[in-house]
């Protein structure tokens, strides 16, 4: 009889502490562990999408130049449709060559060889700008950055964990730049296949008039990054129960001097929010 009444004794202590500890075990997790978990449980789904907003400001007062929000369509984990949504009404396809008033912008992106790739041959600057806001992409440079510091928001949400992560500024510029480099490419990219369209008559001009531009366009871009100082801060909203990534506001800041020797300052905010995880 005692032994039954201690083994019914234990029982219900374990079913009081079992709980508690769980949740201590639970409360171990770093901010590390939690950005591990929500890449891990990412990429075991074929399909999501997400909604985002994008704020650009200049100046030391940070007045607003442009904003606008967009949408997101992942399927079959590897291709990414994105596309612009203009107020007052839904966003439209478009080709890209034919951005217009009242009309929006598309991106369609394939993850090729461990990056987010544009996938169609007709990108320009406009949808290489669309598709630098990519979350998933934003997940990748938090994920590849060696450099960078991770801690866990208080006061989040019940439910939820809110993760700061803000890279190295020297990983951030370095991150930054390899991304306009890219863009510069696919500016040059996109001028020779147009070249092609120019008459044969004038066609070496033309070409001689664009390389120099874009060689001055590049070089001005370089000596501006090599004195720049960026500035990149990512804010991760988790679900604990399903360890699955709810939110990501992200803030980039730059400064760098102009031809004139003037200090520039801007801000890139996005604003994230994933649904429909599959």
């Amino acid at each position: 009889m005692r032994i039954r009444l201690s083994v019914i004794k234990l029982t219900v202590v374990f079913s009081l502490v079992l709980p508690v500890a769980a949740c201590q075990i639970g409360e171990t997790k770093t901010a590390k562990d939690w950005f591990d978990l929500t890449y891990a449980g990412l990429a075991g789904h074929e399909q999501l999408t997400f909604q985002g907003n994008a704020v650009l400001a200049r100046g030391k007062q940070e007045k607003i130049e442009d904003s606008f929000a967009y949408v997101g369509e992942l399927n079959d984990h590897h291709e990414l449709n994105m596309r612009t949504v203009l107020p007052g009404g839904q966003g439209q396809k478009l080709q890209s060559a034919e951005v217009q008033t009242g009309q929006g912008l598309e991106a369609k992106l394939r993850w090729q060889g461990g990056a987010w790739m544009i996938a169609s041959s007709d990108a320009n600057a406009l949808t290489r700008g669309i598709a630098r806001l990519n979350p998933l992409d934003q997940l990748e440079d938090i994920r590849r950055a060696s450099r960078k510091s991770l801690s866990l928001e208080k006061g989040a949400a019940r439910g939820t964990e809110v993760l700061r992560i803000e890279l190295d500024p020297q990983e951030a510029k370095q991150q930054l730049k390899a991304k306009l480099d890219g863009e510069m490419e696919g500016i040059r990219t996109d001028w020779s296949s147009k070249l092609k369209q120019v008459n044969s008559k004038y066609s070496s001009e033309v070409e001689t008039e664009m390389n120099n531009l874009w060689v001055n366009g590049n070089k001005q871009l370089e000596q501006m990054m090599q004195q720049a100082n960026a500035k990149v801060v990512y804010y991760l909203t988790v679900n604990r129960k399903t360890g699955l990534p709810a939110r990501l506001v992200s803030e980039t800041r730059l400064s760098y001097p102009n031809p004139l020797g003037i200090t520039e300052h801007e801000v890139l905010y996005t604003d994230n929010q994933f649904s429909k995880i599959k």
